[in-house]
C-alpha cells in the first residue's frame, strides 16, 4: 500500500512574549511552520492602574433616635412621639433636612431560669437628616439629644455630586496616565512603542467617612466637635494599548 504524505492542516499557535502576541502560521502544507513578524494589527498589551484622590466632605447625614417604653404598645408609642417631633423641628430650625423617619415597636422581656416574662415595649424613632454645613454637625448633634434623642446611632459624612464628580475626573487622569506609563516599559522591554488605545475599562469605588458616635439626653457635659477625616475616591482602569 502506497503511503501518503500527512498535510499541515490550519497550524496556529500564539506564543506570548512579555505581553507581545507572535502567530505561528500556516504554511500551506509544508512540513515546517516559521514564526511571522508582530505587526499593529496582531500585538498588543494590557494593563492595570489605580487611582485615590481625597476631598474633604462637603456632605454629612446624622442619624438620631428616641426611645420610649410602656406597658404596652400603644403606650409606648405614645412616650416616643413627643420626642420625635420635638428632634425633626430641631433639625430643620438648624438648617438640616430630614431624609428619613422609621419607627419600630418590640416587646421587652425579662429572662430567667423559669422561662420569660413580658415586661412592656419598646418604642424607637429614627430620624436621619442631611446638611451640607459639616461644621455645624457637633451642633446638630447637641441640638437633638437636647430636644430628646436618646441615641446617636450614627453620623456619615460624604461628598457631593460636584466633588465627587471632580474627583473622579482627576482619578481616571491619573489612573490613565499611570497605564499608559506602565505599557510603555513593557513595550520597550520589547523594543516597540505603544500606540493607542484599543480598549479601556474603569471600575469605581471609595468610601465615605463613616463616624459613629452614641450619647443620651442625661450624659449633659460640654459641646460635642467632631473632625472628619476626608473622604476618598477611587478609580481603576484596565487599558489593551496596540504595540508598534
Amino acid at each position: 500500500m502506497e503511503t501518503q504524505p500527512l498535510a499541515v492542516i490550519g497550524v496556529v499557535a500564539l506564543l506570548l512574549a512579555g505581553g507581545v502576541g507572535y502567530v505561528v502560521a500556516d504554511t500551506g502544507g509544508a512540513p515546517s511552520a516559521t514564526a511571522a513578524e508582530p505587526t499593529a494589527e496582531n500585538a498588543t498589551v494590557s494593563v492595570g492602574a489605580d487611582a485615590t484622590v481625597e476631598r474633604a466632605p462637603d456632605e454629612a447625614t446624622v442619624t438620631v433616635a428616641a426611645v420610649g417604653r410602656g406597658e404596652t404598645a400603644a403606650a409606648a408609642r405614645t412616650n416616643v412621639s413627643g420626642d420625635a417631633d420635638a428632634i425633626r423641628s430641631a433639625l430643620e430650625d438648624e438648617g438640616a433636612t430630614v431624609t428619613s423617619s422609621r419607627f419600630s415597636v418590640r416587646p421587652e422581656y425579662d429572662y430567667s431560669q423559669d422561662g420569660r416574662e413580658l415586661v412592656g415595649y419598646v418604642a424607637v424613632h429614627t430620624i436621619e437628616a442631611e446638611t451640607t454645613d459639616v461644621d455645624r454637625v457637633g451642633t446638630l448633634v447637641d441640638t437633638t439629644v437636647d430636644s430628646g434623642a436618646d441615641r446617636v446611632q450614627g453620623i456619615t459624612y460624604s461628598l457631593s455630586d460636584e466633588t465627587r464628580s471632580d474627583a473622579r475626573e482627576q482619578a481616571l487622569t491619573t489612573a490613565m496616565d499611570r497605564a499608559r506609563g506602565d505599557a510603555t516599559t513593557l513595550a520597550t522591554a520589547e523594543d516597540r512603542s505603544v500606540g493607542d488605545a484599543v480598549t479601556i475599562q474603569t471600575n469605581d469605588g471609595g468610601q465615605p467617612v463613616v463616624r459613629a458616635e452614641y450619647a443620651t439626653a442625661a450624659d449633659g457635659g460640654g459641646q460635642t466637635n467632631i473632625s472628619p477625616g476626608p473622604v476618598t475616591v477611587e478609580v481603576s482602569v484596565h487599558v489593551t494599548y496596540e504595540l508598534e
